[in-house]
């Protein structure tokens, strides 16, 4: 496959998993996965080990937004409430 295909396809899935979301929203997300609070560190740690068989993604950015946690093979978000949301 030719390098410009691949990266085609790359931006394809990219696109699809992250709906369009901008550069900015990709750093910003970034950021907020070094500083989670509490809740959300808790909430990780039981997503994380994956008992139901589903890879959840911590601060992923969708279109212009960034849910706290989303699982693509469900396209389920979680958010929680907490003092910056």
């Amino acid at each position: 496959m030719s390098e410009d295909l691949k990266d085609a396809e790359y931006s394809r899935r990219r696109f699809d998993m992250h709906y369009g979301a901008a550069p900015k929203i990709f750093e910003l997300a970034g950021e907020l996965r070094g500083r989670m609070t509490e809740a959300e560190k808790v909430l990780w740690d039981v997503l994380r080990k994956n008992v139901w068989q589903l890879n959840f993604r911590r601060q992923h950015p969708l279109s212009i937004y960034i849910a706290d946690f989303y699982c693509l093979k469900i396209k389920l978000v979680i958010e929680l409430n907490g003092g910056y949301h």
